[in-house]
């Protein structure tokens, strides 16, 4: 039944999926073989009750105020009306690219079920009961649990889905794991009700699920066919670790899907650079740096601690990452597909800082839940799973001083990403990060020798991020929208011609010393922009919270006028030659220039887009500096100074 032809869907093609730089290292399984593989789990069946009495006790540990917000969310989802996922919902993605109208529908759906759940557990007594069935009933009933972007994996390509094939998909994932949770919470409940709810999520499971996860090895993102993994990897399968460990009965098939889930984990972790950084950004940092602690933390408790990675230093520097790209308050460092302002879920990053015993992460996720919730009265529910998560380690989280790193210096060798910032401690002073690396990464951007700087913990130069996801920003079109380009980076554009997007586009002899990061720019560029060499450089200055900017470039033909490029979400004063103004609300960014050399050019870009709109307004700026002379050889010298 399940013996299908590897199907590879244009989206692991274009998020730069190649072969595997890194060793193949097993920490997983290697580790889940030394505990003696799957009798770590012998006692699951205890640890199950042990972790359900947990949650109730937790539940009921909280106070009033906040058993009472939970309970006002369920009454309103009890008045929920159900939204149709109709035929012609999920065929707007291949109709006319658009994803969200089907998505929102599909989720709303899922986020109602939690707040029911939630409602029960708080104190419902069957109050929520009969609309928690609607709910599942629905979800169930569903022809799949794929979303209309991911469908394409079937053999019968993009459109409405076959439900004779099942795939297993990020969303596929997502949703088991609601389904898996609330069964596993409301078992008995759900009996009293029907014991048809309960026998139709076994089979729902079972054949979406873990029939095809363990018959297939073909999923691109399962790893076993050689490619290089992202997010969607440690993803599915931390859901997929879930539904064995909290709804699967038969013992040898919850054991078949725990030993493979790890052994697919594994290609996960096995690319990971040792700096730990992540390609794909602190956004996206949450479904793949995150997803890995939880899936951790679920093989660690589930075997009573028989299962222990505290000492992998490679998995405690993917947790690092993400303070290591933190700006301030929500901001971040957003390279590739990532937003410049967003939250990591504070309960991975202090599953990191107990798993590894370090403050710095703990704290840090203290910080994180402050900002995401300062009402500690109020607990998030974006998904069941979250909710549960919020609920068990609410009160260690506050409990813990919340505070931010805010490291000096944060150089990732392997990733080629810096970040540092004037003072140590505070967010307050001049924050620069730039990258090198190539324009082949997950949910990659054309934007080697891209930097960003930050005032006070405000933007000044900016990455603009990406915009709403459509059918364009994963198919071959993906490049002509203009927020992928580098000419809407902070890079140069040479003899008229933007960089090019694959794996060969590169920065070379990236270094950092000293403060000083050199790279050589022109292998981002085809043939076609006729470059010898591009040698820029970035010297950060703490204390005169400057950074000097040095372009050195050879060309082998003039064709067109280069243009030095610079993103900025602040208006400029260009009214004295050879000085640029951006004002913020605390600070100036001045931008000092050669005049005599360089013709200045002020653009605005429109930014009309759900996603992009709500951090920058209604437009961005770009400010370009054109050599006035044509000769072949140049050089440029830019100071950034962030003035009192």
């Amino acid at each position: 039944m399940y013996n299908i032809k590897p199907t590879f869907i244009i989206l692991v093609l274009l998020l730069g999926i190649g072969v595997n730089a890194y060793s193949q290292r097993d920490y997983l399984y290697k580790e889940f073989r030394r505990a003696g593989g799957t009798t770590a789990f012998a006692d699951i069946e205890k640890w199950k009750q042990e972790k359900y009495s947990a949650i109730i006790s937790d539940m009921a540990s909280l106070p009033a105020e906040a058993k009472a917000n939970i309970l006002a969310a369920a009454d309103k989802a009890r008045e929920f009306n159900w939204p149709s996922l109709t035929a012609a919902l999920y065929l707007q993605y291949r109709d006319n690219g658009n994803r969200v109208n089907f998505e929102n529908a599909q989720f709303e759906r899922r986020k109602v079920l939690s707040a029911l759940v939630a409602g029960e557990l708080a104190g419902g007594n069957g109050k929520y009961l009969p609309q928690i069935a609607n709910g599942l009933w629905l979800i169930l009933e569903e022809s799949t649990w794929v979303l209309p972007a991911h469908i394409g994996a079937q053999k019968a390509g993009s459109g409405l889905p076959d439900p004779s094939e099942p795939v297993v998909d990020l969303f596929a994932g997502e949703t088991a794991a609601t389904i898996s949770y609330t069964q596993f919470l409301l078992r008995k409940e759900l009996d009293k009700l029907s014991p048809q709810l309960n026998r139709r999520i076994d089979f729902e499971l079972k054949y979406r699920i873990t029939e095809p996860f363990l018959a297939r090895n073909d999923f691109w993102w399962m790893g076993f066919n050689g490619r290089e993994m992202n997010n969607w990897n440690i993803w599915i399968n931390t859901n997929v670790l879930q539904v064995a460990l909290l709804s699967e009965q038969d013992t040898d098939t919850r054991n078949k899907m725990i030993d493979k889930a790890i052994r697919s984990a594994d290609f996960f972790l096995n690319g990971y650079p040792e700096d730990g950084g992540c390609d794909e950004g602190p956004t996206y940092w949450g479904h793949a740096g995150g997803k890995l602690i939880e899936f951790i933390n679920w093989l660690q408790i589930a075997s009573n601690q028989q299962l222990n990675w505290s000492n992998n230093e490679l998995i405690h520097q993917i947790g690092n990452y993400i303070y290591k790209m933190h700006v301030d308050s929500n901001r971040y460092v957003n390279f590739a597909d990532a937003s410049a302002q967003t939250i990591p879920p504070p309960h991975t990053v202090f599953l990191y800082g107990l798993a590894f015993n370090d403050p710095a992460l703990q704290h840090f996720g203290a910080y994180l839940a402050q900002i995401e919730n300062p009402d500690s009265n109020k607990i998030k529910n974006p998904s069941l799973a979250f909710f549960i998560y919020n609920l068990e380690y609410r009160r260690a989280m506050l409990a813990t001083q919340p505070a931010a790193p805010y490291t000096a210096v944060n150089w990732l060798p392997n990733l080629q990403v810096l970040s540092m910032r004037s003072e140590a401690g505070t967010a307050k002073g001049l924050f620069f990060a730039a990258q090198g690396g190539h324009n082949a990464e997950s949910h990659n951007h054309n934007d080697v020798g891209n930097f960003v700087l930050y005032m006070n913990g405000k933007p000044a130069i900016i990455d603009v991020g990406v915009g709403t996801y459509t059918k364009q920003t994963f198919s071959a079109d993906r490049y002509k929208l203009w927020f992928m380009q580098s000419q809407w980076h902070n890079c140069p554009t040479i003899n008229g011609v933007q960089q090019h997007d694959g794996r060969k586009f590169q920065a070379k002899n990236v270094s950092f010393i000293k403060n000083k990061l050199s790279m050589d720019l022109s292998a981002a560029y085809p043939e076609a922009a006729a470059v010898k060499e591009w040698q820029r450089s970035f010297i950060f200055q703490p204390a005169k919270r400057s950074l000097q900017l040095d372009d050195q470039w050879e060309l082998s033909a003039y064709k067109e006028p280069t243009r030095l490029h610079f993103i900025t979400s602040l208006e400029a004063d260009t009214s004295k030659p050879g000085r640029i103004l951006l004002k913020s609300a605390d600070a100036t960014l001045q931008i000092s220039y050669n005049a005599a050399a360089f013709e200045l050019q002020i653009e605005k870009q429109e930014v009309a887009d759900g996603r992009l709109t709500p951090v920058w307004g209604d437009h961005i700026g770009r400010i370009s500096l054109q050599p006035k002379s044509n000769t072949l050889k140049g050089s440029s010298h830019i100071v950034f100074t962030m003035l009192k």
